[in-house]
């Protein structure tokens, strides 16, 4: 790993560090990073991990640690957002972290309402709401927060907490011996906080405004076999959570939300294909949580009920679904928003 000698931490342990992995996005680096030190507050360190960019984000981020005393900058091979996210959580210093995207923002005035939280409050961890937004700027949703955590019993699915690191700040102190899995390419977000939430059950303070907007850029969204296993591979993180949840006696929401994910990922095996063997490896961890079907809504039981007990059925109901899909899709004006 090679590290920006140039950039001199000026605060020994300041109290927030924010780290923000940096791929090739060139075109929003300066923005985002313009979000957080335009707010003017020194007691940060703002941890910049360029992941084997070839697009001039390396440049970008030497330049900016250049000039300002509050960044690090640092590079290394790419690894994936997992590797430079667990980069962050070992040079970090501050009492808290937050991991940021490179092609986010950080909202006016966000620092300054955080901040006096965790000096008022001195929480385990503070959770907010997250706008949505296209390029331009324009809101397109809200990811809305969790209620508060006030018991040690109260944890992320309690609390209706959606998992995502960037609505999150928490104590540094609680990623001790914890990292990103860096095997997984969906969901190593999910699990991570998933630990970090319980970690600091009965100590999570909400702040109610949005501190945090989300790009949301137009791109490819096409789904092929290929990027299907990718949702397989990361079924164990949804079955960890699961089986966690249940010795904790908390079967529910958990097994709503495994459920929704392997009715998804069988899905989009029987329209797409996936790997030998995935489509029954999808379906056997179904049957292995059947005792919990009767928990479900009817729409969800009923699909699972037809995974379980008629495959055959679940699989033509799901292609003629996919075909019907497909031709409205290809209709003139049809676009995704997907995360760039």
């Amino acid at each position: 790993m090679e590290v920006d000698d140039r950039s001199r931490r000026t605060v020994e342990r300041p109290l927030l560090s924010i780290v923000v992995p940096v791929f090739n996005t060139s075109k929003f680096i300066l923005r985002c990073v313009a979000s957080i030190l335009d707010q003017r507050l020194e007691d940060l360190e703002l941890i910049l991990i360029d992941d084997g960019s070839s697009d001039g984000s390396s440049e970008i981020c030497d330049a900016i640690a250049e000039r300002d005393s509050r960044v690090l900058c640092l590079h290394q091979p790419n690894g994936g957002v997992s590797s430079a996210r667990n980069v962050g959580i070992e040079v970090a210093r501050g009492k808290y972290l937050w991991f940021c995207d490179s092609d986010d923002i950080v909202k006016e005035g966000a620092l300054e309402t955080l901040f006096d939280c965790l000096h008022d409050n001195s929480p385990a961890m503070v959770a907010f709401p997250v706008e949505q937004v296209d390029e331009d700027g324009n809101v397109l949703g809200l990811i809305p927060c969790p209620k508060p955590s006030k018991s040690p019993e109260l944890g992320p699915l309690q609390c209706g907490d959606l998992l995502y690191p960037y609505a999150h700040v928490f104590l540094r102190e609680l990623a001790r011996d914890e990292w990103f899995d860096t095997s997984l390419v969906l969901l190593e977000d999910r699990d991570f906080l998933y630990r970090m939430f319980w970690k600091a059950a009965g100590s999570v303070a909400v702040i109610e405004r949005p501190l945090y907007r989300y790009t949301i850029t137009r791109g490819d969204s096409a789904v092929n076999s290929s990027s299907v296993s990718k949702y397989v591979d990361a079924a164990k993180v949804q079955t960890r959570i699961l089986d966690n949840e249940i010795s904790l006696g908390y079967p529910m929401p958990a097994f709503e939300q495994c459920a929704t994910y392997f009715v998804g990922v069988l899905s989009k095996i029987v329209r797409k294909g996936s790997r030998p063997g995935d489509y029954e490896f999808m379906r056997g961890e179904l049957l292995k949580y059947r005792r919990y079907l009767s928990l479900l809504g009817d729409g969800l039981k009923l699909k699972c009920w037809l995974i379980v007990y008629f495959p055959a059925v679940f699989n033509a109901l799901t292609k003629a679904y996919g075909v019907l899909k497909t031709s409205k899709s290809n209709k003139p004006g049809s676009s995704v928003l997907v995360k760039g």
